[in-house]
């Protein structure tokens, strides 16, 4: 048990014998005995607990994969145009028409929008005239005239 052998379990009883002492070593072992089997008394109801939920988890699991075999079976070789939703529920409703290629469509309306932008931002770039970067050391206003440049000339 746990690699424990004979010349263990003697160190184990003086130990606890001296720091317990003899008269409440009786004591502690009781309370240990007792307390190891309600341990295994929960363990094993722990572990049938277990047991019921993967055998319910199981079934379920199984009731899936049948639904998803059949499904299989009922939709492969099937033209994605015929997809219809059972309508033998409600006769009064009208059949949902089911689009085959959304992802195309999608696509299809996401490039004509990001045209479209291109479109709007090159027509708005022509209209607008460019304003250029100022000179840092030029000012805006006209009544200021630029300083003359010194005459280094020797």
């Amino acid at each position: 048990m746990f690699g424990i052998g004979l010349p263990e379990m003697i160190v184990i009883f003086a130990v606890a014998l001296i720091v317990v002492g003899p008269d409440k070593l009786p004591g502690l072992a009781k309370s240990m005995a007792k307390g190891l089997m309600d341990l295994k008394k929960t363990l094993h109801q722990v572990r049938e607990e277990l047991t019921k939920e993967s055998e319910s988890l199981n079934s379920v699991q199984d009731e899936l994969r049948k639904t998803a075999d059949e499904l299989r079976g009922k939709m492969i070789g099937v033209d994605p145009s015929v997809w219809q939703p059972d309508t033998s529920s409600d006769p009064n409703d009208e059949p949902l028409d089911i689009d085959p290629e959304p992802e195309a469509r999608a696509i299809e309306a996401e490039f004509h929008t990001d045209s479209q932008i291109l479109n709007d931002t090159a027509a708005t770039d022509q209209t607008t005239p460019e304003v250029s970067e100022a000179d840092p050391t030029s000012s805006d206003s006209p009544d200021e005239q630029p300083a003359p440049e010194p005459d280094n000339r020797q």
